[in-house]
């Protein structure tokens, strides 16, 4: 089930599940997680066995422009379907503000992803936090 985050709970889950993947498994810095711009982002789980497996955030970052951030899937849930349902319950939530843009700053390795569900990559590689990402911008589907 997705879900728009609506406790502190729920919030604290998706925070842990966003250190799990960013920092333990990726080796980003500790600090990342959470961040300032967690207070005005708009925050979403998906949950599988009442426990949060999937995360994402979206911020409005200018007039009619959306950015969707911090997507992350436990691991031994990762290749289910789960993070896409996710996305597309995010994009609907998106859809109804009537967006004139929506994109994402996705690491290299899941462009593919992106890709199945409807983003496309603007622009070329670069470095980000010592990792390869990409910027995506979404032509629908």
């Amino acid at each position: 089930a997705c879900k728009k985050v609506k406790s502190l709970v729920e919030f604290i889950d998706s925070i842990r599940l966003r250190v799990d993947v960013f920092i333990k498994e990726q080796g980003f810095a500790p600090g990342w997680e959470p961040d300032e711009d967690d207070r005005s982002a708009v925050h979403f789980i998906a949950l599988s066995g009442g426990k949060v497996v999937s995360t994402a955030r979206y911020r409005k970052v200018g007039p009619g422009e959306f950015k969707i951030e911090r997507m992350a899937t436990q691991k031994e849930f990762r290749g289910k379907g789960i993070a896409q349902k996710l996305l597309r319950f995010m994009l609907a939530q998106i859809k109804k503000q009537r967006p004139n843009k929506i994109w994402l700053r996705a690491q290299e390795q899941v462009q593919g992803f992106y890709e199945k569900n409807g983003f496309a990559a603007v622009g070329k590689p670069f470095d980000a936090y010592g990792k390869m990402h990409i910027d995506m911008e979404y032509k629908g589907g």
